[in-house]
């Protein structure tokens, strides 16, 4: 019989995914103090369960008394931490924490601000999208293929939103997105789209239940997905720029969404 190394979920972790634990299942790392630190207190909530948490000698001695009951702390010199993570680590702290079930799907229809990400293909995007998704009141993130929500990048840059907010991911977002719309009357579904007449987000009024549609990096949203929102939404540019990363586009969309509210 193999004996489980836990210091096995911290190896290799520059492009890391999710891991699999053989008594947890699927877990995640999470890394940096600020991070770790958020994590912990969810744990001790009850919201996160914390398998372990890996850290240097002396940062182990600050955090014995914050552990959730059960979770394991782990020590080693910064050197030793950084050969096992595969790349120089300064953060002095990481955490190995089971991924939590995803919300159920019912409680979609729930939601009164939605962000809808029918294909994202970089994770540090979703992770600031995720980030400021949870910061600025959404309710909630509807996802279709893309990075994984608990990749090791898209769990830092989020900084804790991957456990804040909800976000139903599914492989193909449209059909319950026309099932949220059809649930309440007078919910709209808009674009974030640079077309011929969209709405300029300065003046943009968004209706009191709205789902807001961000189409991948590159190409953005494509003709056949536009035609099933009921309207599209766009900030203006200046200096000559012709587009904002989709990251940062969403945060400005997502602050008028909420303003007032």
């Amino acid at each position: 019989m193999t004996t489980f190394d836990p210091w096995d979920p911290y190896r290799d972790l520059r492009f890391a995914g999710t891991r699999e634990h053989p008594q947890h299942g699927t877990c995640f790392i999470a890394e940096g103090r600020i991070l770790v630190e958020d994590l912990l207190e969810a744990g001790r909530a009850g919201r996160m369960h914390v398998i372990s948490v890996a850290a240097t000698t002396a940062a182990a001695a600050e955090l014995r008394e914050r552990l959730p009951a059960g979770t394991d702390l782990l020590t080693a010199e910064p050197a030793a931490l950084s050969e096992l993570a595969g790349f120089p680590f300064h953060r002095g702290l990481m955490a190995c924490a089971r991924v939590p079930p995803p919300p159920p799907a019912s409680s979609l229809s729930e939601a009164r601000r939605l962000l809808v990400l029918p294909r994202l293909y970089d994770s540090e995007n979703l992770g600031l999208l995720l980030r400021s998704a949870a910061a600025l009141g959404l309710d909630g993130v509807l996802a279709g293929p893309g990075p994984g929500q608990w990749t090791r990048r898209t769990v830092r840059v989020s900084m804790g939103a991957v456990w804040r907010i909800p976000v139903w991911r599914v492989e193909d977002p449209w059909a319950p997105l026309a099932d949220w719309k059809e649930a309440v009357p007078g919910s709209r579904i808009v674009a974030a789209a640079l077309t011929p007449g969209a709405e300029e987000a300065r003046t943009w009024r968004p209706a009191s239940r709205c789902a807001l549609v961000m189409g991948p990096e590159d190409t953005g949203l494509d003709p056949g997905q536009l035609a099933r929102c009921d309207g599209a939404v766009a900030i203006s540019m200046a200096s000559g720029m012709d587009s904002l990363n989709v990251a940062a586009a969403g945060a400005i969309l997502m602050f008028r969404m909420t303003e007032g509210v």
